[in-house]
């Protein structure tokens, strides 16, 4: 299992930055106070996510002016993820829990975020299994971008 952590610049931030042993993995950076629009990036891949409007729930995935995927969330808080490839991924977690799980379409947890026990500026992500490096940091910003949505 891998472990990746994810700080908050600060608790008015909306900037996040993941890390992993060998040193930074990419920053999540939203687009101002009043959008949910981000970006994510890192030396392999720089993604945007797109927010279709405030009372809709759907967000696109953008990789170099390309749509990748789409995402939607249900009243309930659980977020599905659809590729272009056809590759599916659930993010869900309990009420008043504030950690929340990435899943694959069997069931299987393949990424659990969580927060720190005494702060709500950082945390960690634990990656279950081996994920090519692509998928792995596409899923790692999709999953934060919807924790910091989901608070």
């Amino acid at each position: 299992m891998e472990l990746l952590h994810w700080k908050q610049e600060n608790l008015a931030s909306r900037r996040y930055t993941v890390s992993g042993e060998d040193g930074l993995v990419g920053e999540l950076a939203f687009r101002g106070w009043a959008s949910n629009d981000a970006d994510f990036s890192s030396e392999r891949i720089n993604l945007y996510f797109q927010r279709k409007g405030w009372l809709e729930h759907d967000v696109t995935i953008h990789f170099k002016d390309e749509v990748i995927g789409m995402s939607k969330t249900s009243g309930f808080g659980k977020t599905t993820t659809t590729l272009v490839t056809g590759e599916q991924f659930t993010f869900q977690g309990k009420s008043l829990d504030p950690s929340r799980d990435l899943l694959d379409e069997a069931g299987n947890i393949l990424m659990h975020f969580e927060q720190g026990s005494l702060s709500i500026t950082n945390g960690r992500i634990s990656v279950a299994r081996d994920i090519p490096e692509l998928t792995k940091l596409l899923l790692v910003a999709t999953g934060l971008y919807f924790k910091h949505l989901g608070r």
